[in-house]
């Protein structure tokens, strides 16, 4: 047995207890912190990322693209046999185009920031079984800045001596990405095709140098 001196009074071995139990929970916690919210934030990333990427998509075919015709962008001059001989962009209209798109992203991003967005606890562990399980991380999605539109245009082959001219909307977009205690300010580029055309025969440099710098 020990000398009296030795033994711990009740007070005592109730705090030697407590300490060890804080101990561990600040340790765990530690762990918890280094090795859990990397994964959890790269997660929220990508969700917010795909979300913000579908919501402007969306509202650009559906409410933009469906309302833009070939001949609303490019002028064509043809020759007395119907070749092409030379096309010009309209600017005016890329223009307001682009204003337009930038205003309905806008609204697709402000949007998606009023719904509430989650990511299940049990996704942190790459398991199909507990990819639902656990209590759920709430992710807010705010955007910040000006959203930036412009056209862009690829010309690509499309058979026989045809050659495809296709064109673009390009949406770039910041957007704060939040989860408890971190949150961070991330860009978002999104590319939309929204109209093509078909050149038959050889397209002529007038046609191939397309200027889209009129954009905004």
């Amino acid at each position: 047995m020990l000398p009296q001196r030795f033994k711990l009074s009740r007070q005592a071995k109730s705090f030697l207890v407590l300490s060890v139990f804080i101990f561990i929970f600040l340790r765990s916690l530690l762990f918890l912190e280094q090795n859990i919210r990397p994964t959890v934030w790269a997660l929220a990333k990508v969700k917010a990322e795909a979300l913000a990427i579908q919501a402007i998509n969306t509202a650009v075919l559906e409410k933009v693209a469906q309302q833009i015709n070939y001949q609303d962008l490019i002028q064509l001059t043809k020759d007395k046999e119907g070749r092409i001989v030379f096309a010009q962009v309209n600017n005016i209209k890329v223009n307001s185009i682009c204003a337009e798109t930038a205003l309905e992203a806008q609204a697709a991003l402000n949007q998606l920031e009023k719904e509430k967005l989650a990511i299940p606890l049990g996704q942190i562990f790459d398991s199909y079984i507990f990819a639902h399980a656990g209590p759920k991380i709430p992710v807010r999605l705010t955007p910040v800045g000006y959203i930036n539109t412009e056209i862009i245009d690829q010309f690509e082959d499309a058979g026989i001596n045809q050659v495809r001219h296709k064109i673009y909307l390009q949406v770039q977009a910041e957007v704060r990405i939040g989860i408890p205690l971190l949150s961070d300010v991330t860009e978002i580029v999104t590319t939309v095709p929204i109209v093509d055309a078909i050149y038959p025969g050889k397209v002529p440099d007038t046609v191939i140098n397309l200027d889209f710098s009129g954009k905004t």
